[in-house]
């Protein structure tokens, strides 16, 4: 990946999507290759630096949205901040832009049981952002979202994207994988194919990754 791409990662269950996220956010080890970030091997991180290698350069966007229940939206959003020691000034001045691009100035103060799916599900992505991350790792984001709140999310990646941020997606969504700039389509455990956005709208990618899974699923040969 590029530096401020948008790929989607996309296969069927059991094809290596997880494994591979996995290995990508240092939490398995490949058994073969490396994987690098800006020229660092993620095999020769001690054991004991992981957590904050993670945390300096990566953002977490899960599908269960994996936030605490006993935490406001701001204390989840702010948690990743806490856990790196900064203060509170710090973390506030970071969190005001954020929190009004993605819209959820006037929910901090709420209880993630309070808001909806797709507020919190901006909230996780706010909690991501707010580490200046290098690379954003979203699993099915909008797995566990209506069609009105995934496009709302669809909208805010693509927003997020503009502005530098590198983002890379496993989904199983067509339509989420439309909204990237590049498909990436693994078998077995291997990239076997990829579709590049170009100039194609998100409606004529769509269609390109609907007739690419159509495809495989039939077993013919891909050009």
């Amino acid at each position: 990946m590029e530096k401020g791409e948008y790929v989607a990662i996309m296969g069927e269950s059991g094809s290596g999507k997880t494994t591979l996220l996995n290995i990508l956010a240092a939490l398995d080890k490949p058994t073969a290759g490396t994987v690098l970030l800006d020229g660092q091997d993620f095999s020769k991180i001690r054991e004991s630096a992981v957590a904050q290698f993670r945390r300096d350069n990566l953002g977490f966007v899960f599908q269960d949205f994996n936030l605490l229940d006993t935490f406001t939206l701001e204390d989840n959003i702010y948690l990743p901040l806490v856990l790196a020691g900064k203060k509170y000034s710090e973390m506030k001045a970071r969190l005001i832009p954020i929190a009004n691009q993605l819209g959820i100035s006037g929910l901090l103060k709420k209880y993630p049981y309070e808001v909806s799916g797709g507020q919190k599900q901006r909230a996780a992505v706010a909690r991501a952002l707010i580490t200046n991350p290098r690379i954003i790792l979203a699993d099915e984001p909008t797995g566990a979202l209506d069609s009105k709140a995934t496009d709302e999310l669809l909208r805010l990646f693509g927003e997020i994207n503009k502005t530098g941020q590198t983002i890379l997606m496993v989904t199983h969504s067509v339509r989420a994988a439309s909204h990237a700039s590049r498909v990436l389509f693994i078998k077995d455990g291997e990239v076997f194919h990829q579709i590049y956005k170009g100039g194609n709208t998100s409606e004529q990618l769509y269609q390109k990754i609907t007739d690419t899974l159509t495809l495989l699923a039939s077993g013919g040969e891909l050009k």
